[in-house]
């Protein structure tokens, strides 16, 4: 379950630079500013959590299906994102600059982890030749 230790470490990153953001938010134009920034660290978290799940759970069935799957997730999520801009283009309730600013960052800082959590994760591959026995 690499994923799953995946996940949660590149969400913990998330989760530290959240009360940084928080504050930036707060104090560039107060409660919408801080609403938009929490908003945002939390799609870009949810987005790419979905997507390690689903390729990892992909993976496991067989690893054929790693890329269709992950291409699949990646259109899914795009039109969720584009429908949710849509439906709140109008809201007022929170800060679009802060919370498009905190998608970035919790992009940035969620990729960042996850290359770091992945690149040091031990996971075995052993490549046989054909006939080999194990």
């Amino acid at each position: 379950m690499t994923e799953v230790r995946i996940v949660r470490g590149a969400v913990l990153a998330t989760a530290l630079v959240a009360p940084v953001a928080l504050a930036v938010g707060w104090f560039a134009t107060g409660g919408k500013g801080a609403l938009g920034v929490a908003i945002g660290l939390a799609l870009a978290a949810a987005f790419f959590s979905v997507t390690v799940v689903a390729v990892g759970t992909a993976g496991r069935i067989a690893p054929d299906l790693m890329l269709p799957v992950a291409l699949i997730v990646f259109a899914l999520k795009m039109m969720v994102v584009g429908l949710l801009l849509y439906l709140l283009r109008d809201v007022t309730a929170f800060d679009h600059a802060a919370f498009a600013l905190a998608v970035v960052l919790g992009a940035g800082t969620y990729l960042a982890a996850e290359m770091r959590l992945a690149l040091r994760s031990r996971v075995p591959d052993v490549d046989m030749k054909d006939g080999e026995a194990p």
